[in-house]
């Protein structure tokens, strides 16, 4: 990534991806399997930006790819997001589809068709 004309923003998530890219975990999945305690990984992951972890979870998936991309790969990636954001909205407004679509911005029944789609209460 060039770096000479990012924004503080953009230095930072380049930074905090940088972070994340060195960390090696080997045959470990997890941090928690590499004997890192929650307490520690949330301090951690706190540091880090939504963007950049993101970024390298998306990185990590396309080098296990290994070139092999599916068709439809931008539908299979957002579907993914979000349905983890309809999620988090949907339990964190205890599923009050009114509240939650009003968080997301997104018409009620919108939000009905994508629960029904998702599987979602």
């Amino acid at each position: 990534m060039d770096h000479k004309h990012e924004t503080p923003q953009e230095k930072s998530n380049s930074s905090q991806l940088d972070q994340l890219q060195g960390l090696r975990l080997g045959p470990k999945k997890s941090l928690h399997d590499a004997g890192v305690s929650d307490q520690d990984c949330t301090l951690w992951l706190d540091k880090i930006s939504l963007e950049s972890l993101v970024e390298i979870k998306i990185s990590r998936f396309f080098d296990q790819l290994d070139s092999h991309y599916p068709e439809e790969l931008y539908s299979l990636i957002i579907e993914k997001v979000e349905k983890t954001l309809l999620h988090q909205i949907l339990r964190r407004t205890g599923y009050n589809q009114a509240q939650a679509s009003k968080i997301l911005g997104i018409n009620r029944n919108t939000l009905r068709k994508k629960m029904k789609h998702f599987g979602l209460g």
